[in-house]
């Protein structure tokens, strides 16, 4: 109704006659501009999230990896990485597997998850499932590597 609305002031003010099939074309433009306005921080949001998580993420063992035989999550580090003009909330944190014998870290990396824009988060049911997160590219093969699931659970039953 908004993008009729437009449209239709549109051609009044340019004084523009139309056929039925460029009228058509002018409304469905000016909805889908409204649409990229109405959306905007959401869309420019996903594309600063993708970058971030392409220039940003980072993983690191430790040379004695090999060495640990039980194994403790480490306190999260919240990290700042410059999120100043972001347009949607980007938070990012270190991750740190600790050596459960020696309180030494042998496996960090940095994650960072992200909401939607402000309309959309307004229209999804589920506001929990319309954000993203996005790790390393080779923390689940590192972490098979290392085979952190059994070290995390010979550290449990140790404690």
């Amino acid at each position: 109704v908004i993008a009729a609305f437009i449209s239709n002031r549109l051609i009044k003010i340019f004084g523009w006659s139309l056929s039925p099939n460029k009228f058509f074309l002018l409304h469905a433009g000016v909805f889908a501009g409204i649409l990229c306005i109405l959306f905007f921080d959401h869309i420019v949001g996903v594309i600063q999230f993708k970058y971030l998580c392409r220039s940003k993420m980072a993983i690191e063992l430790a040379s004695n990896w090999k060495e640990v035989k039980r194994a403790k999550l480490g306190p999260y580090e919240n990290l700042r990485l410059g999120h100043h003009g972001y347009m949607i909330p980007v938070s990012c944190a270190k991750m740190k597997y600790q050596d459960a014998d020696t309180g030494k870290t042998f496996l960090s990396f940095v994650y960072c998850d992200r909401e939607a824009g402000v309309l959309f988060r307004k229209l999804a049911w589920d506001s929990s499932s319309i954000g993203d997160s996005c790790f390393p590219k080779n923390s689940s093969n590192i972490a098979h590597m290392v085979n952190l699931n059994v070290l995390l659970k010979k550290g449990e039953r140790n404690e």
